[in-house]
């Protein structure tokens, strides 16, 4: 062996989550009560992210964090970083894999410990590309899936809503090229929902069908 360290990442069988989780391509109102009373009654299962990858009987958990400042829009960048499949996309949402280290609940209920999986993961990516913003609320919202590319068939989201002040706040490198969105240009002619990755579509209307106006 290399000696190099394989990631191991967060995932579910897909046979084990509701049909309703894993539309073809759409979103899923969600109370987090109700995520965790089902996640609850199952283990977390840790993958090595290259066999993961590549198979679909099992949906890797990715919290995807939503930015957006106090008077409205969103934060929107890029796609760089590990995920080339995606590159040359636009992003609303700022997301990652959950890893072993993000479990520090392991003694609680099973519940707490899947609140605190997740919650964990989100605030380590937001914190690693968004330093600035870690101030503020957050909620979720709910689930988004698509099996029409690659990286959706073997992913799930659980998608979040920052609200925050910080609109000048550090940013890491992967969201060099930052733009903060009004909602009146997401979707108008310079910036067209065709430009978005597939997920931040769905993050999108998600995100509308909760907030007012």
């Amino acid at each position: 062996m290399s000696g190099d360290v394989v990631e191991q990442v967060l995932c579910s069988p897909a046979a084990a989550l509701p049909g309703e989780w894993l539309p073809e391509s759409g979103y899923l109102r969600l109370g987090e009560p109700e995520l965790l009373r089902v996640l609850g009654a199952m283990d977390p299962v840790w993958l090595p992210r290259p066999k993961a990858e590549g198979d679909p009987s099992f949906k890797q958990w990715i919290p995807y964090v939503l930015v957006r400042p106090s008077g409205g829009g969103f934060a929107a960048y890029p796609r760089r970083g590990s995920e080339s499949r995606l590159h040359g996309c636009w992003s609303l949402g700022i997301g990652g894999h959950i890893n072993p280290g993000d479990d520090l609940a392991r003694n609680g209920s099973p519940q707490d410990r899947w609140r605190a999986l997740l919650w964990n993961g989100l605030r380590r990516e937001l914190w690693e590309e968004f330093p600035g913003v870690v101030t503020g609320r957050t909620r979720f919202l709910g689930l988004i899936h698509e099996s029409a590319t690659a990286v959706g068939r073997v992913h799930i989201g659980a998608v979040f809503l920052h609200e925050t002040d910080a609109v000048d706040a550090l940013r890491g490198p992967e969201l060099a090229g930052l733009r903060w969105l009004r909602p009146d240009e997401l979707g108008g002619p310079e910036w067209p929902l065709q430009r978005f990755e597939t997920w931040s579509v769905l993050a999108l209307r998600l995100a509308s069908a909760h907030l007012p106006g």
